[in-house]
């Protein structure tokens, strides 16, 4: 039995595609373990170099011209709204027998606009019509917290992303907790992401730029501790309410290390396949915390890191501020940024 489908029998653990083709999400769901799947800024770009998807991509946008929308960035949203729904669909069987529990496209809107409150909840209401199955992400800002508040309380499926810190994934709960009680139904499942995998990512090239000097073998334990806390702080105190833990893969150890956890966690298509490919044992690794001297280390040495570690964060420093985020928001708008330039370039075709 390959490994993904090992993992659904033995381990609550999931996954969620992510950024993926139409082909790759249908081809996700065969493979087994995958619950839903996840989009982030940087999907219409992805949408637009795949074979696969570039030319009915290309269609949509020169429509929305045509049609006499001038905002670029408008129709960045509604063309990745239009890729995202062409995934959604092969997620609805799975939504359906699940009675909404599985099965949710996420979809993240303009993150040139993710501190304008207004903004983000007129982009949800849009994002959501039409689809069943739409679960729209906010990303780690004060504002957008108060938007998935917001349109939790109006009963809508909701993910806090560009999760970098265990404070902020502390805020997104309670955000949410907030919304349930001022909701008049029921609402669906929040997801709150802890990216791992981004981290460490960042984290390496941190070191090197300020010539850091930092073992590999510790440095590598920095991104899983920080959901590992994450995690430990949503068992103990939020497993009362209807959300879950969502972490980010790089590496597969980024995967096996929250192994047996109840949560899941966000993964490329090809990375399926290679952890299928390594077949790693189901070690039970979600508990397993760094010693207290690596510990030490990494908070002394990496500020980012002890940034997001801490319940509390450093008192001078808002949880939206942590470098890990910026990092990462800033690589969310470079991929949004590239796909409106490349409407501007196919709107002068029709001048």
């Amino acid at each position: 039995m390959i490994y993904s489908k090992r993992l659904a029998q033995e381990s609550p653990t999931r996954f969620f595609v992510n950024n993926p083709t139409p082909s790759e999400a249908k081809g996700a769901l065969e493979i087994g373990n995958v619950i839903g799947m996840v989009t982030n800024g940087n999907y219409l770009q992805r949408m637009l170099t795949m074979p696969e998807t570039r030319d009915d991509t290309v269609a949509v946008i020169d429509k929305y011209i045509k049609e006499g929308i001038d905002d670029d960035q408008l129709i960045v949203a509604l063309a990745a709204q239009h890729a995202v729904s062409r995934c959604a669909k092969y997620f609805m069987p799975l939504y359906e027998q699940s009675q909404g529990e599985l099965g949710w496209a996420a979809i993240q809107g303009n993150p040139n606009r993710d501190t304008d409150y207004d903004f983000m909840v007129e982009e949800a209401r849009r994002f959501y019509q039409g689809v069943p199955n739409m679960r729209v992400k906010f990303p780690a800002t004060a504002e957008a917290v108060q938007a998935l508040e917001t349109m939790t309380a109006q009963g809508r499926a909701t993910l806090a992303t560009c999760g970098f810190s265990v404070q902020y994934g502390v805020e997104a709960m309670e955000a949410y907790a907030r919304g349930c009680r001022k909701a008049k139904t029921a609402v669906p499942r929040l997801y709150v992401t802890i990216l791992a995998g981004h981290v460490d990512e960042y984290l390496e090239k941190y070191v090197k730029a300020n010539g850091v000097a930092i073992d590999q073998d510790i440095l590598a334990n920095a991104g899983c501790e920080i959901a590992k806390e994450l995690y430990k702080t949503w068992y103990e105190n939020y497993r009362d309410i209807n959300c879950r833990i969502l972490g980010g893969c790089r590496e597969a150890y980024h995967f096996t290390e929250m192994v047996p956890g109840d949560m899941a966690v966000t993964v490329n298509y090809d990375f399926i396949q290679k952890l299928n490919e390594l077949d790693p044992p189901l070690t039970p690794r979600i508990g397993q915390r760094v010693s207290k001297e690596i510990f030490a280390e990494l908070s002394d040495k990496l500020p980012a890191f002890a940034y997001s570690v801490s319940h509390a964060g450093k008192e001078y420093l808002h949880w939206s501020m942590v470098p890990t985020s910026l990092y990462f928001r800033n690589y969310v708008r470079k991929g949004w940024n590239n796909a409106a330039a490349m409407v501007r370039e196919r709107r002068v075709l029709f001048r």
